[in-house]
């Protein structure tokens, strides 16, 4: 708000003489009514009318420029905060989207947003014109008549009272119903997302039936905040209703006994009147504001989150240069578990050298991964890059260095250039072609109608799986990284292909550094350095040659991954 303060002090202004023009208005009802009593001259009258008239446009103009400029700033506050909260997400790390659902915070996104955006629209709007008007016509009403005026008074603490007892409840029950369609939109985004496995698994009838009991819950909690508000509202028009009754009582016997005239009456009458709208609207300003709190509760939850993975330890001029890596003792255990997932990881890479990464499933070698990349914090002094812990070198700048294909890829619903591009918005045209060439894609790319143009469905959809995967790894290497990690990255891609693609990495990875996760074993026996893992250890390394000899874990799996493939061949 701060941001147009300016702008907003203006709208603010407009409210406050938009309230001054129109108590003018009565005060000129008031004598014209009084004229009428004595001789009467119709210029006179037109006089009055045209006063009325006059004071009315100006109040009209005031209201129309105090919309025009605090609706507005609304608008452009809450343009502000989906950016601002948008780059809080990007901060955020692994943890916070495992504990968060992607609906719940699309839902927070959307529909708590715009509770914010009407509680600095509408709801300030409407307060600042509550209060002004209050004062204002107050002030008149007391020049005509203090009696009437405290009679006309009288019922506020009992206004006090319902709204005290009504937004409690309103804003217990909006929490409620956006905390449903949170789970709602979960619900919504996880069958749009899998619906090939539903259709797969002739699931519609059952996925439909939960989403309709979800719906169903979502109905009864609106049901029960719509009570809480319908009765609210109603409340409020009650209470201005005695009060203009008793003005209605009392305000005639004093005219009978002429301590007022007939025309102060009806200007008292009048100002009761503007005081109905902003009485009513007190109730609806007050739900926005609750549902605006229960909203702000929940914004908050993401603007007050802090990544665990942070650079509260960095070093500004730590940089990668070449890609040296050493693990000292590394262990690690998931926040949450107690069983160590990595035990005493020490190796020592060297720039320029490619490493496979082999073990069975469940073996540490993607945890591996995610040290590297920080998506979790290794502990102080166990894993070092150029000489730097980790830790010390900024997260902007590892990741720079760093070309990562996780083992599920995703893509964007773009063009396949803008997608190998996407980590390099600045790479030309040939580059990306030699990075299709590197992942063995180019062939593939150009039997397409629009070739590199073409546009891909949502998550690569009208991609195979293993034309998804080599699309992926093109995006690592036309960032041209000094790191390149490939978990799993080809496990959809046949053993010719895998070797190929490994033999252009040697090519373009000279000089950086290369770690290769592969359950394949016959693909990446060439590599440099292989480590094999087994329940979070190193067990095994060397070279296959070396891996064979010892006749341990390594050449188990490759014996049977040979057999396996022989047996496949036959068939």
């Amino acid at each position: 708000m701060i941001r147009y303060r300016k702008t907003l002090g203006w709208g603010l202004l407009f409210v406050v003489l938009s309230n001054l023009a129109g108590i003018v208005s009565p005060l000129i009802v008031k004598q014209g009514i009084d004229y009428l009593s004595g001789d009467v001259q119709f210029v006179k009258l037109m006089e009055y009318a045209a006063w009325i008239i006059g004071f009315t446009l100006i109040a009209g103009t005031f209201r129309f420029f105090m919309r025009k400029t605090v609706i507005v700033v609304s608008r452009l506050i809450e343009n502000d905060l989906r950016n601002d909260l948008f780059a809080k997400l990007q901060t955020l790390d692994r943890a916070f989207y495992q504990k968060n659902d992607t609906g719940d915070l699309m839902s927070r996104l959307t529909n708590d947003l715009n509770a914010i955006r009407s509680v600095l629209g509408p709801g300030l709007m409407y307060t600042v014109n509550l209060i002004t008007s209050f004062i204002f016509i107050t002030i008149m009403m007391l020049q005509i008549s203090p009696l009437m005026t405290l009679i006309a008074l009288l019922p506020v603490p009992v206004m006090a009272v319902v709204v005290n007892r009504f937004g409690a409840a309103i804003h217990k029950r909006y929490l409620k119903v956006q905390e449903q369609f949170a789970r709602i939109s979960t619900r919504a985004q996880e069958n749009l997302a899998g619906i090939r496995v539903i259709k797969a698994y002739a699931l519609e009838e059952s996925e439909w039936r939960h989403f309709n009991e979800l719906n169903r819950e979502y109905v009864e909690r609106n049901m029960h905040y719509a009570r809480a508000e319908a009765g609210f509202r109603p409340s409020m028009m009650l209470i201005v209703g005695i009060s203009s009754a008793l003005i209605l009582l009392f305000g005639g016997r004093l005219i009978m006994q002429d301590v007022i005239s007939l025309g102060d009456f009806v200007a008292f009458t009048l100002y009761m009147g503007q005081l109905i709208w902003p009485s009513i609207a007190l109730g609806w300003v007050m739900g926005i504001f609750l549902q605006g709190t229960a909203a702000h509760q929940r914004l908050m939850h993401i603007f007050n989150a802090r990544p665990v993975v942070n650079d509260a330890q960095a070093d500004t001029a730590a940089r990668i240069s070449r890609g040296d890596i050493e693990f000292r003792n590394l262990g690690f255990t998931y926040p949450g578990y107690e069983r160590p997932v990595l035990r005493d990881i020490s190796l020592k890479v060297e720039a320029g050298k490619i490493i496979a990464v082999v073990g069975r499933t469940g073996a540490g070698k993607s945890t591996l991964m995610h040290m590297l990349t920080r998506e979790y914090n290794p502990a102080p002094e166990t894993l070092f890059v150029d000489g730097y812990d980790i830790r010390r070198i900024p997260l902007k700048a590892l990741h720079e260095a760093i070309g990562y294909v996780p083992q599920e890829t995703f893509l964007f619903s773009d063009t396949i250039r803008n997608n190998i591009a996407f980590g390099a918005p600045g790479a030309t045209e040939e580059e990306i072609r030699r990075a299709a060439e590197v992942a063995s894609l180019a062939s593939a790319i150009e039997e397409m109608p629009k070739g590199y143009d073409t546009m891909l469905g949502e998550r690569g959809i009208n991609l195979s799986g293993g034309q998804k995967q080599r699309l992926a790894i093109a995006r690592a290497i036309v960032r041209q990284p000094q790191i390149l990690l490939l978990d799993d990255a080809l496990s959809a891609v046949d053993t010719i292909t895998e070797e190929a693609i490994l033999q252009r990495l040697k090519e373009i990875m000279k000089n950086r550094t290369c770690f290769w996760v592969s359950h394949r074993i016959s693909a990446i026996r060439d590599a440099d350095h292989i480590i094999v893992m087994d329940d979070g250890r190193i067990i095994e390394q060397g070279d296959h040659q070396a891996l064979m000899a010892v006749n341990g874990l390594y050449a188990d799996l490759y014996t049977k991954q040979m057999i396996q493939e022989q047996l496949e061949h036959l068939q």
